[in-house]
C-alpha cells in the first residue's frame, strides 16, 4: 500500500513497476493538470500526438498546446475547474496544425479534489476515435450516394414503358449505380423454352459480346446460374471468376476486368431476366454490396413487370379496339348481306300485290323472291353455325357415308347458279367409291361452300371442276376453278372468320366471309384438314380436303346420304288430310302462311294469337296437332303446352305438339323437348320441313266404312 502511494505497483513477477510506466502503456491518454492555470504534472503521450506534453511538466496547458485554444479545449479545463462538475464530450475534434487532418476524441475531464473536497486540478482521459468516425462517415456517404443512384435509377426505370427501354436502363443505370466498367442483360427468349438472349449491353464496343447472343439455362455460365439460382453471383477477384466460369475468358481483354457480378432480376417469384456486371477493380462484396445488389436487382425486375403488364394491356387495348372496328366492317356487312335480298323480296312482292306484272313475269317474281329468301336464310344459318363454333356447341352425327354421294347432292344445289354464269362443272368421283364415315349434311356443307366460293369468284365462261378420290387412310376432295385467284398476301387469313380480300364499299362480291372459316372447322371437326392454293391473282385457285377413313367395312345398305335438296315444288301429304291442326303465332303473316301450306295439303286448320284464344280452341274442338310458336305476347307457348296438358287426354291434354321458334341453338331445342314439346322446327321455315314434321306427329285418321 505504501509502495501505490510512493507511485509504484507490483508487476507479475513481483518486482514493483512505477505507476507512471503502468499509465504510459493504456491504449489511450491521460493526464493530471493542477490549479487554475492546469499545469502538467503527468501526461502519457504514446497514443495521442495532439495532446503530447512530454517534457513539458510544471507548464501550464494553454502555453504547451496552444493549438488547442481555438477548438475551446482550454475552456472545457476552466469549465470543470471551476464547477467542480465532470465533462464528457463524444467525438470532438481538433487539429495539431491547421494543414493536419482531422481528429475526433471521446474526451472525459473529471475534477481532483484535495482532502478537504476542495477542487484542485483535472484529471483527463482522451480515446482516439477518428478512424471509428471516418469509416462511418465514408458509410453514410456510401449509403447517401448509393441511395441517390437509386433513385435516379428509379426515376429512369418510371420513364421505361415497354420492356426494351427498361432493359436498356437497367444496363446503363445498373452499371453506374454499381460502378461497374460493363453491363448486359439478358432475358427468357420469347420463342420459349430453357433460353436466354442477350437484350441490353453497356460499356461494350460493336463485336464484343458476338458469343454471347443465347444462352442454354443449362450452361455454365454467370447469368444462367443466378437465374436457376435466384441468389447474386458476386467474384471480387479476375482468377476466381475464369476458374469459377472459363466462358468469361471470351471478353476482350483490353476492358481489364477485375470482378464480375450477376445479379437474378426477381419479382413476385418470376425470373424475368439477369443482369451482369463487370468491374474494373479488385473488391470485396460484404453484405451490404451483396445487398444492393438485390435492391438493384429487385428494382429493374419490378420495372420489367411493369412493362410486361403495360405492353398486355396495350395488346388487349389494340385488340379490343381491332375487334370493335371488325365488329362495326361485320355489322355494316351483315346489314348489306340482308338488306339486298330484301330489296328483291319487298319490289317483287309490291309489283305483285299492285297487278304490274304480266303473266311472263309472274313467275319470274315467284323464283325471284324464293331465291332471295333463301339466300336470306343460308346468312342466318352461316351465323347460326359461326355461333356455335365459337361456343364449341356445333357437334356432328357421324354415320357410314358415301362421299361421292355428297358431291352429287351439293352439285344439284349450285348447278343452276352455274348454268346462269356459262360456267363449265367438271366432275370427277372414284368410280370404285370413295366410302368414310362422317356427318352427311356436314359434309355437304363443306363441299357446297367450296363449290359456292368457286363459282362466285369465277367469271362467266369459266370451269370449275371438282374430284373425289380415295387416299391410303382417307379421301382426297379437290375444288379448283380458274377465276380471279387469291393474293398471296390474304392467303394466311383465307380461312379465319369474316376474313374478305376485297372490303371496300365497292367490293365486287357478297358474303359474310364466314363460309371458309365454317369449312375448315367441319373439316377438322371430322378430325381432316383444309388448305388453299393460288399462283396469284387471275390465275385460280384450287382447295384440297382430306379426310381420314376412321371406319371401314360398312354395307352401302346403311350408308346415309345428305338430305334431300328443297325443292319447287310441294310433294303430297296423305297423312294430314282430315287432320284438325292447331296454328298457334302472335305474327299474322306467318300464322297465316302455315295455315294455307297446311290447308293446300287437305288439313283442317284452327288458328290462335295467343294462349287464351288456343285453350279456347281446344276446348270447342279438341285439334289431333299443335303447332304452336314458342314466343307468344304474355304467356308463351311453354305456358300453353303446361295448360294443355292438364286436361285429361281424350279433352286434348295429350295432343302431341310441335314447337316453332326463331331460337336456334341447341340448349332451346333441348329445353322445348325437355318441356314436353314433341319435336321442334326452327324459323325460317321451308314448307317442306314444317309439312313434314307435323305429319310425322299426326296421329291415323281412323278410315270411313
Amino acid at each position: 500500500m505504501k509502495e501505490a502511494q510512493a507511485g509504484w505497483v507490483a508487476a507479475p513477477d513481483g518486482e514493483p513497476l512505477p505507476l507512471q510506466e503502468l499509465l504510459q502503456q493504456l491504449p489511450a491518454f491521460f493526464g493530471l493538470y493542477r490549479g487554475p492555470d492546469h499545469l502538467i504534472e503527468f501526461s502519457t503521450s504514446t497514443r495521442l500526438a495532439l495532446l503530447d506534453t512530454r517534457g513539458k511538466v510544471g507548464v501550464c496547458l494553454s502555453e504547451a498546446c496552444p493549438h488547442l485554444a481555438g477548438s475551446s479545449w482550454h475552456d472545457a479545463w476552466d469549465h470543470v475547474f471551476t464547477t467542480g462538475q465532470p465533462l464528457h464530450l463524444r467525438e470532438t475534434s481538433a487539429r495539431a496544425h491547421p494543414s493536419d487532418e482531422e481528429l475526433f476524441f471521446n474526451l472525459s475531464l473529471l475534477p481532483r479534489r484535495d482532502a478537504k473536497g476542495q477542487v484542485e486540478g483535472v484529471l483527463a482521459f482522451a480515446v482516439d476515435v477518428t478512424e471509428l468516425v471516418q469509416t462511418r462517415r465514408a458509410a453514410w456517404t456510401t449509403a447517401s450516394w448509393r441511395t441517390e443512384r437509386l433513385q435516379a435509377m428509379t426515376a429512369a426505370l418510371s420513364e421505361a414503358l415497354t420492356p426494351g427501354q427498361v432493359v436498356e436502363v437497367a444496363a446503363r443505370e445498373g452499371a453506374i449505380a454499381l460502378g461497374a466498367l460493363t453491363s448486359l442483360v439478358v432475358v427468357p427468349s420469347p420463342e420459349g423454352g430453357d433460353v436466354f438472349e442477350r437484350v441490353a449491353a453497356h460499356g461494350f464496343s460493336p463485336g464484343h459480346l458476338e458469343g454471347w447472343r443465347r444462352f442454354e439455362v443449362s450452361a455454365t455460365c454467370p447469368l444462367t446460374a443466378v437465374a436457376r439460382t435466384r441468389e447474386p453471383c458476386a467474384m471480387g477477384s479476375w482468377l476466381e471468376c475464369m476458374a469459377r466460369y472459363p466462358r468469361l475468358a471470351e471478353l476482350p481483354r483490353e476492358l481489364a476486368l477485375k470482378g464480375w457480378a450477376s445479379v437474378p432480376l426477381v419479382s413476385g417469384g418470376r425470373v424475368f431476366g439477369v443482369l451482369g456486371l463487370g468491374f474494373g477493380d479488385a473488391r470485396d462484396f460484404d453484405e451490404a454490396e451483396r445487398a444492393f445488389l438485390m435492391t438493384v436487382g429487385r428494382q429493374c425486375a419490378q420495372a420489367l413487370d411493369r412493362a410486361r403488364l403495360y405492353d398486355e394491356e396495350r395488346g388487349a387495348r389494340s385488340a379490343a379496339e381491332a375487334a370493335s372496328r371488325a365488329k362495326d366492317a361485320f355489322l355494316a356487312t351483315v346489314s348489306h348481306e340482308l338488306r339486298t335480298p330484301l330489296t328483291s323480296i319487298l319490289g317483287w312482292s309490291q309489283m305483285l300485290r299492285q297487278g304490274l306484272l304480266g303473266e311472263d313475269k309472274r313467275q319470274r317474281a315467284v323464283e325471284a323472291i324464293e331465291r332471295n329468301a333463301r339466300a336470306q336464310r343460308q346468312l342466318i344459318e352461316d351465323l347460326l353455325d359461326i355461333s356455335r363454333i365459337a361456343n364449341g356447341r356445333l357437334r356432328l352425327e357421324p354415320v357410314p357415308l358415301e362421299l361421292g354421294r355428297v358431291v352429287d347432292a351439293a352439285l344439284d344445289a349450285v348447278r343452276p347458279t352455274a348454268l346462269a354464269r356459262e360456267l363449265t362443272l367438271d366432275i370427277s368421283v372414284d368410280p370404285d367409291g370413295v366410302p368414310l364415315f362422317g356427318d352427311p349434311d356436314r359434309l355437304q356443307q363443306v363441299v357446297w361452300n367450296l363449290l359456292a366460293n368457286a363459282i362466285k369468284f369465277t367469271p362467266p365462261g369459266g370451269r370449275v371442276a371438282v374430284s373425289a378420290r380415295a387416299r391410303d387412310e382417307g379421301a382426297e376432295l379437290v375444288v379448283k376453278d380458274d377465276g380471279e385467284g387469291i393474293p398471296a398476301d390474304f392467303l394466311p387469313f383465307l380461312f379465319q372468320r369474316f376474313q374478305q380480300a376485297d372490303t371496300g364499299v365497292s367490293r365486287q362480291h357478297g358474303g359474310l366471309g364466314l363460309g371458309l372459316s365454317i369449312v375448315r372447322h367441319l373439316v377438322e371437326l371430322h378430325g381432316g384438314t383444309v388448305s388453299a392454293a393460288s399462283d396469284g391473282q387471275g390465275k385460280g385457285s384450287t382447295f384440297t380436303v382430306f379426310l381420314p377413313r376412321s371406319r371401314l367395312g360398312t354395307s352401302p345398305s346403311v350408308v346415309r346420304g345428305p338430305k334431300p335438296l328443297e325443292g319447287m315444288t310441294l310433294p303430297r301429304f296423305p297423312e294430314l288430310e282430315g287432320q284438325r291442326v292447331l296454328v298457334v303465332d302472335g305474327e299474322p303473316d306467318a300464322r297465316e302462311w302455315m295455315s294455307v301450306l297446311l290447308t293446300r295439303v287437305g288439313a283442317h286448320v284452327l288458328t290462335a294469337t295467343n294462349v287464351t284464344d288456343a285453350m279456347d280452341e281446344v276446348r270447342r274442338s279438341p285439334p289431333t296437332v299443335l303447332v304452336t310458336d314458342v314466343s307468344l305476347s304474355g304467356e308463351d307457348g311453354y305456358s300453353l303446352l303446361y295448360r294443355l296438358r292438364s286436361l285429361p287426354w281424350e279433352s286434348g291434354g295429350g295432343v302431341p305438339a310441335l314447337a316453332v321458334t326463331a331460337a336456334a341453338r341447341r340448349e332451346d331445342r333441348d329445353r322445348a323437348l325437355r318441356a314436353g314439346f314433341s319435336a321442334f322446327v326452327t324459323k325460317p321455315l321451308d314448307a317442306v320441313e314444317l309439312l313434314t314434321a307435323v305429319a310425322r306427329l299426326a296421329p291415323p285418321i281412323p278410315k270411313r266404312p
